[in-house]
């Protein structure tokens, strides 16, 4: 007799979109989530510290995503990055979408994509321009 693997239930996906206003924190709070639950690819933390090193930084989250030469330069997401991301339940894909007005037809693509979304507002700054664009 022989045993055949039983497929395993399929996994539920959420894609889940991060929006919000520039600058308020979208990619440092998905970097900072991959970092601490060890979803991070093999070698991203040692490239972050490396980049951040040579701009004479201290490590930068926000980097984990940013996947254009430009965007690390000028500090901004411009296109929306997806990375992929699993737990024991799930798995997700975790969109960061741009927070500048000029690439807000990017931002709208990406979470058009999304099943929900987390609409991240700076506690100093408050509710801004785009806060209320991206909400």
């Amino acid at each position: 007799m022989t045993h055949h693997p039983v497929n395993p239930a399929p996994r539920e996906l959420l894609k889940l979109v991060v929006v919000g206003h520039v600058d308020h924190g979208k990619s440092t709070l998905v970097g900072r989530l991959l970092y601490d639950t060890d979803a991070l690819p093999e070698g991203k933390l040692e490239e972050l510290q490396a980049v951040s090193s040579k701009r004479g930084m201290e490590l930068e989250w926000s980097f984990v995503l940013d996947s254009f030469q430009a965007e690390r330069d000028q500090a901004v997401t411009i296109d929306t990055t997806q990375i992929r991301f699993k737990t024991d339940k799930r798995d997700y894909v975790i969109i960061d979408a741009p927070g500048h007005r000029e690439f807000l037809k990017n931002m709208v693509s990406g979470a058009a994509e999304a099943d929900a979304a987390i609409l991240v507002i700076d506690a100093a700054e408050g509710v801004r321009e785009q806060s209320r664009r991206h909400g």
